[in-house]
Formats: C-alpha cells, structure tokens, sequence
C-alpha cells in the first residue's frame, strides 16, 4: 500500500501538500493525521468530502510498501499510530523545504529546496507535468503557500513561491477564501492563555535584541499554541518569543522571530524539534515545566546570530570641521569626498553636525561666507563602535536623522549614514 502522509498538527502547507502529491501519486491514499492545526479543521468542516483521505487511525500500517512524505522528512513527526513503521522495509519519498536535520529519514528519493511552502515544490512538478487542477485544488494550494509565506513576507519566501502563486491565480484560485481561513480568531480559552502568556513574560536582552521567554501549565490540552504565539510577538514588538507551555504530561515550546539575526532552530533542536529560521517548536514529553525552562534559559544565546555593529560598517576615517569652516569651503569638501554630513569638532570635542541639506539651505540665502555653526546641528546624537545595526536603526528612526557619529574615547573614529545601514538590510 502506498500512502502520503505529513506531520501531526497538520498546517495548511501541509494539508496542501497532500493533495498536491496526491496529483502526482493517483494510486496513493491520502493520509490526515488527527490533529490538525485549528484553521484545518475549520476548513475540512466545510470541504471534507471534496477531497479523497483516509484519517490516519484506520490505516493497516502493517501493509504499508510506500510512503511519501511532505512538509516533513521524519517519521518521528507523523504520529502514534505511525510507529510499526520501518524506514529500512519502506520505499520512501520526501518533498520538503524544510533544512535537513538529524532525524530526517534515509529517503529513496527526495526533493528538498529552500522554498517558501512545500507546496510550491509540488505545484511546480504539476505545472511541468501539465496536469489539471480545480479551482478549489489551487485555493487550498493557495492557502499553503499564503500562510506558509507570511502573505509572501516571510524571509524564507521565493520567487518560486510567486510564479507559483500566479499559476494558481490563472486556476481561479479564491482569494476571498484564502482571506478567510488564514486569518484565524482565538477561541476563549486561547484567548486566557495569550493573556496568561503576556503578563507571566520575561524580556532578555541580548546583544540589541529583545527576546521573551513565557511559560505557563495549563490543565488539558490546548490547541494552537503556534498561533499564540504569533499573536504573542505581535503584542510585544520583541524580536523573539519562546513560549513554554505544560499540557497534561508534556512540555510545548514554540517559537516566533521578527530578525533577520534570529535563528530558532539551532535551540529547538537541543529538544528534538525543528521547524524555520524564524518559526518552530519541540515536545518535551512526560517532562516538568521548571526543568525545560531552566535549558531553554540556558541555550538562549543559540538563536542570536552574530551582530552587525557601528565598527563593521562606518566609515573611517571620518573628516571633521572646525565650527569656523566657512559654509562654502564646506560644500566644496563635500562635493569633492562624496560626504552628505560631516562632524564638527572643537577641541577635540564633538559639538554638531553639519549636513549637505544645511549647506543648500545656507546657499539658498547668498550665506557662503557664514561659518557652519550657525547652521549646524548641535548636541548630536552618537553611537559606539559596538553599536548593533538593530539599534542604530532605532536611533535614525526615532531622532529622523541621517548619520550617527561613531564616537570612541570621546573622539570621533567614524560616522554611519541611512546609506551604510540600507547597504547592510538590502545585501
């Protein structure tokens, strides 16, 4: 028997994948596991008996020949009744975009590409295939790729997962649909817990990056955790949320970025988890709350990655101006050095910056002979060479100002202007 089948608390990429691969494999039963993420289950309530699947606890896993495997490349993942599986008297398959980790299968043949949603991989293999998809087929595809991808936000997303959206588009795939299900309410009691979340929350800094680490034991279990947390980092404007959260005898860690310097899985791994740079989680099975915790605590620096400070990007050495330079001998050296702002130094002693915009306002009034400190900017505001990018774009934002003096043994050792910091974002 051959089946397709993903992981337990099936997504939308998931379910996608699905019957996307079931295109490609007419002959195979389409596997659901039981637990399903909320906007799933709210979507099969509606279109359950438009698709062709079998839940996962009526399957005769003894007769199993053939897996194929998507959004998901270990059998760990795939629930209970998944383990009389044996990997080595299987033929298997993977489609994936997930990065490869330790306990991904030996797979016979696989298809695992950094992409925005697994689907897309699929979507590709139909569109070269040239098979026929219905309107519904390309709105639940649809639907992966969307949620999967942020709404195509997501650093992970690819060009790959536009053409594959618009192939969909030209399938008349629904928008208003996809509108609808992928933006998912919580219930009361998810609700209490979010609340719960918030107001138990711890914030640590590290390194120019707020991270908050949240947990709670609640009695049962409680579905969509994933999409608390969402809303959790949402809430906060941290870069980072952990949430650790007790059900019945596990502990539930998942974990949100909003950084590029963010990268949760080498964390989530130390638990057996997985997931994206930016979005995964882990179980920690018949554990206690305090004890998971006190490790996630303890392998907090493992989701930094390294900083971009002031001194890797400044540029240095920096000219600097007596107060008493005249506004045209100014604009000259600016012309001639490509500079837009220049310190203004006396004694040593920072006292402003001038920019070219001062310079055109004093040209503006025939005032080429005045000195740059009637027009310059006094009491600027300075970084350090450690300064991190993070905080340096916080800094140009909040002042709207165009370069930051680096500032070190009360002298000037560089400057960083919008134009350092859009070359680090953009490259």
């Amino acid at each position: 028997m051959q089946i397709i089948i993903s992981h337990v608390n099936t997504d939308f990429d998931a379910l996608a994948s699905l019957i996307a691969a079931n295109k490609l494999y007419p002959d195979a039963k389409v596997v659901i596991p039981n637990e399903q993420t909320a906007p799933v289950r709210q979507f099969l309530a509606i279109y359950r008996d438009s698709f062709e699947w079998v839940e996962d606890s009526l399957i005769d896993w003894s007769e199993v020949t053939d897996v194929i495997l998507v959004d998901v490349a270990s059998l760990s993942r795939l629930g209970n009744y998944t383990e009389a599986l044996n990997e080595h008297q299987m033929t298997i398959t993977v489609y994936d975009h997930h990065t490869p980790g330790r306990s991904n299968v030996k797979a016979d043949y696989e298809v695992i590409e950094p992409v925005g949603a697994t689907v897309t991989l699929l979507i590709e293999e139909i569109m070269k295939r040239k098979l026929s998809i219905s309107p519904l087929e390309a709105t639940l595809f649809g639907l992966g790729v969307y949620t999967d991808t942020g709404a195509f936000t997501f650093p992970n997303t690819t060009r790959r997962d536009f053409m594959a959206a618009s192939f969909l588009l030209q399938q008349n795939m629904n928008l208003e649909v996809i509108q609808r299900f992928s933006d998912y309410k919580l219930n009361p009691e998810q609700q209490n817990l979010l609340t719960q979340l918030f107001s138990e929350s711890k914030t640590y800094d590290r390194d120019g990056l707020a991270v908050i680490i949240s947990a709670h034991q609640i009695d049962g279990f409680l579905i969509e955790l994933a999409t608390i947390t969402d809303k959790l980092l949402e809430l906060s404007g941290a870069d980072a949320v952990l949430t650790v959260v007790k059900m019945e005898k596990h502990v539930h860690i998942v974990g949100r970025g909003n950084s590029n310097r963010i990268d949760l899985r080498p964390l989530l791994e130390q638990f057996d988890g997985g997931g994206h740079p930016r979005a995964g989680s882990a179980t920690v099975r018949r554990s206690e709350l305090d004890d998971v915790l006190a490790q996630v605590d303890s392998h907090l620096d493992l989701i930094l990655k390294t900083a971009v400070t002031a001194r890797d990007i400044m540029s240095s050495p920096v000219e600097m101006l007596p107060p008493e330079t005249k506004i045209e001998v100014a604009g000259r050296l600016m012309d001639r050095c490509g500079y837009s702002g220049c310190p203004v130094v006396e004694d040593g002693k920072l006292i402003g910056v001038i920019t070219r915009r001062d310079l055109d306002k004093a040209d503006q009034h025939d005032l080429g002979h005045a000195p740059i400190k009637a027009f310059m900017s006094d009491n600027p505001v300075t970084i350090e060479p450690g300064t991190t990018i993070e905080e340096m774009e916080e800094l140009i934002i909040a002042h709207n100002i165009g370069r930051l003096p680096v500032m070190e043994d009360g002298q000037p050792v560089g400057i960083v202007t919008r134009t350092n910091i859009i070359e680090v974002l953009h490259s």
